[in-house]
């Protein structure tokens, strides 16, 4: 199996009438990460257009660089799309997230997805101050939010983290917040909230490492986003970001 260095994020596409005398408009919107190889990258969202039934590319453009990945994104009001994979060309080779071998499907009734059903969506370093016994330590923590697809009700979602390069790990729960907002029919996809425990700031490291879990207990499946194998790296450093 082919190596995977890109992942679909989060897409919605579905068309709305935002009413003022203005008819129906489409939206589609798509992010997606990639492993950054090299400079120069070509991403796309490749997808079966609902109107003509034939199928298209939409160039995504870059955002940002966030250490070892890119992230891209979309923001389209020409079309809508019921099926779609997104594509990576860098250094002449091509590489798909195309859902397994399944593409993703999405629907006028439930219209948005999240790549492989669990994406991180923001992780924030932080840092604070405790006194005790007279002295006063800074303490420092991750808080972020999570995507899942709503595959089960009983389900579990967290946050794996080390503070010393995996001499020691902890798991943190989150917690459900909301269904992200679609324009159009019901979300597929919830938002969950973390908060690591507020601990001592461990020097053993400069960083914080981190991979997102979610259990379907239900099915007994579970799902990761780990950076394409390398886990998300996030420095210590107050408010420092990773999405």
């Amino acid at each position: 199996m082919a190596e995977q260095l890109v992942r679909l994020k989060y897409l919605e596409s579905d068309n709305f009438a935002p009413g003022g005398g203005i008819g129906i408009v489409d939206n589609t919107v798509v992010s997606a990460k990639v492993k950054n190889v090299a400079f120069a990258k070509d991403v796309a969202l490749h997808y079966l257009d609902a109107s003509s039934g034939n199928w298209r590319e939409a160039a995504l453009t870059w955002q940002r660089n966030i250490g070892n990945y890119d992230l891209f994104s979309h923001s389209d009001g020409t079309f809508t799309t019921t099926r779609f994979v997104v594509r990576y060309t860098v250094e002449g080779n091509t590489f798909w997230d195309n859902n397994e071998g399944r593409d993703y499907f999405v629907d006028e009734g439930q219209p948005n997805t999240v790549g492989g059903n669990v994406a991180l969506n923001k992780a924030v370093a932080r840092r604070g101050t405790q006194a005790g016994g007279g002295l006063v330590f800074t303490t420092s923590w991750i808080e972020g939010e999570i995507f899942v697809k709503n595959l089960s009700f009983n389900k579990k979602v967290g946050v794996r983290v080390t503070t010393n390069g995996w001499l020691t790990s902890h798991d943190t729960l989150a917690t459900f917040s909301a269904k992200h907002g679609v324009a159009e029919g019901l979300s597929q996809v919830e938002i969950w909230k973390f908060k690591t425990p507020e601990l001592n700031l461990d020097n053993a490291s400069p960083n914080f490492e981190l991979a997102i879990f979610y259990l379907d207990l239900d099915n007994g499946k579970a799902f990761w986003d780990n950076n394409f194998g390398q886990n998300y790296v996030l420095s210590k450093q107050d408010q420092t970001t990773d999405e």
